[in-house]
């Protein structure tokens, strides 16, 4: 991939230098849920490894990672080869927008791992923000592997296989309740081959009908992952907060699917999943739409 930002080695890490993004924002947006406050950063656990970030003036300060995993995984996990200046720019002639991007300035869209966010947004549904992170936690505990690093213990996610082989009673355990067999047969079919990277490869809407295939999987869901973990920037996951934006703020009347993706095609372009990031972000928090 083509990093669009100077980046250093230091001892234990790296610095991109210069890049625009509030990690708070970020990462505590909703699409993410194994980041938390540490200090003076975050701490967070992707890829089996437990990685540091903080904000130093401009630059982006990441410990605990070498330059070949940076370039090889955590370069695209920030999205770097993206120039969210220009992208964010575009999308001044839109007042609600606009007012979501003051709001919250500095949110990037993650490159996070396909399994793990498939089953993160299967535990999403009808869940809140906190919950969803303790299930998710509980589930690395249980499921995943220890780890220390820098005398800090914590656990990755476990692998399509290990999940595969739980007992529904287990997931349960973990606070997954009714949504534990879905969990459960969704690893089981990953796990015997259905192939989340290939979904990069495949046209939008071809990709997520493939996903909504599978067990605990919509359309919502469905999108959450092509968006924050298979690299369609187009996708727009539509929860109770966007429909609410889109139906009440922007006036569009249908329900249809396909008037819906038209609507937001033609109003946010090839980068409405990052719009839909913001305005996702600044309805919540305003409690706007009702």
């Amino acid at each position: 991939m083509t990093i669009r930002y100077a980046y250093q080695t230091i001892p234990n890490g790296i610095i991109v230098k210069y890049l625009d993004i509030d990690l708070k924002n970020t990462l505590f947006s909703g699409q993410a849920f194994r980041w938390n406050e540490d200090g003076d950063g975050f701490f967070g656990v992707c890829f089996e490894r437990g990685i540091k970030m903080r904000k130093l003036n401009h630059d982006l300060i990441i410990e605990n990672i070498d330059e070949p995993f940076f370039l090889s995984h955590f370069a695209n996990y920030l999205d770097l080869s993206l120039d969210y200046d220009a992208i964010t720019k575009d999308f001044g002639f839109d007042a609600l927008l606009g007012e979501s991007l003051a709001f919250a300035p500095g949110i990037r869209v993650l490159n996070q791992q396909p399994f793990e966010t498939l089953i993160a947004f299967i535990i999403s549904a009808n869940n809140n923000f906190a919950r969803i992170r303790m299930i998710i936690e509980h589930i690395a505990e249980r499921f995943g592997k220890e780890k220390s690093r820098n005398g800090r213990d914590y656990h990755t996610f476990p692998s399509p296989e290990v999940l595969a082989r739980a007992d529904e009673h287990d997931l349960r355990a973990c606070g997954a309740g009714y949504r534990a067999p879905y969990i459960l047969n969704t690893a089981r079919q990953v796990a015997d081959g259905f192939d989340l990277e290939a979904l990069k490869q495949m046209p939008y809407l071809e990709a997520r009908e493939l996903l909504t295939g599978l067990p605990g999987v919509g359309i919502k869901v469905a999108d959450c992952v092509l968006l924050y973990a298979l690299g369609f920037k187009s996708a727009f996951p539509m929860d109770v907060w966007t429909k609410r934006v889109i139906h009440n703020l922007y006036g569009l009347n249908s329900t249809k699917d396909a008037d819906i993706r038209a609507f937001i095609a033609e109003k946010f372009g090839r980068y409405a999943g990052i719009a839909q990031q913001y305005l996702f972000y600044y309805a919540k928090s305003h409690k706007l739409g009702k």
